[in-house]
């Protein structure tokens, strides 16, 4: 078995307010999985997310990146090799759509070249002809449209490691099932390493290949979907997932 992607070892987050965010959290993600973190509001669920980028750094415990400790990693350099994709996109509004895709190629010092030919592959892949997408800005699209630039740009340079913070909870419902079957394609085809913040059950029990259920900064359980359903770790895990869609066989 190949050694995980992303490990986080008896975590803990308590912030200057005194808010304990984190509690002995252990997690592994293994390569290629997608692992979606679920929850309620103030469960601890983006904070996690942010460990494994330094955006957070722990109160106590430790987190590894690909076997290293976080720690040692400097922190510009890991955010430019982790792709990280946002609620509302996050993307730069002064900056259009071509600029947007190409910015970690350009700080990582590609040609222009191989940045331009990276970004249009991409839009393409999205969904988005760049032709038509490259000039415009961020006023000019659509939400949709917004996170589908986002997710081109969280793997323009190509990362193992992608992070995503409710990607899809700021759209409409019919946007937001049609980006859900699109990001399940890219998935399969990409077979990155991804880690999913999200409050929606259906969107968890579509996209993950393992959901870890946390409450009051702990991970309850931590489990393929089907598991989670039929053999929930306690009422609280149970009760959650009671009216979650039903696992096909």
């Amino acid at each position: 078995m190949q050694p995980p992607v992303l490990s986080a070892m008896r975590l803990g987050k308590r912030f200057p307010t005194g808010v304990q965010a984190l509690v002995d959290v252990d997690l592994d993600v293994a390569p290629g999985e997608t692992l979606v973190l679920i929850g309620e509001s103030g469960c601890g669920k983006s904070t996690l997310l942010r460990m494994f980028n330094r955006l957070e750094e722990p109160s106590a415990g430790e987190v590894q990146i690909r076997g290293q400790r976080a720690t040692d990693l400097d922190p510009i350099e890991l955010r430019r090799q982790t792709g990280y994709v946002l609620q509302e996109g996050g993307l730069l509004p002064h900056w259009n759509v071509a600029r947007n895709v190409e910015l970690v190629p350009e700080l990582l010092g590609w040609s222009a070249t191989r940045r331009q030919q990276r970004r249009d592959t991409l839009l393409e892949l999205v969904g988005l002809d760049p032709a038509l997408y490259a000039s415009r800005y961020a006023h000019e699209l659509s939400g949709g449209q917004r996170q589908r630039v986002a997710f081109a740009r969280a793997i323009a340079a190509d990362p193992d490691v992608i992070l995503l913070d409710e990607p899809f909870g700021a759209l409409d419902a019919l946007t937001r099932v049609e980006l859900q079957e699109e990001f399940a394609r890219l998935k399969a085809r990409l077979q990155k390493t991804m880690l999913l913040v999200t409050h929606d059950l259906a969107e968890a029990f579509r996209l993950g290949d393992r959901i870890a259920v946390m409450r009051q900064g702990r991970i309850l359980q931590c489990a393929p979907p089907r598991t989670l359903q039929r053999q929930p770790a306690d009422a609280y895990v149970g009760e959650l997932l009671a009216h979650a869609p039903e696992v096909p066989e």
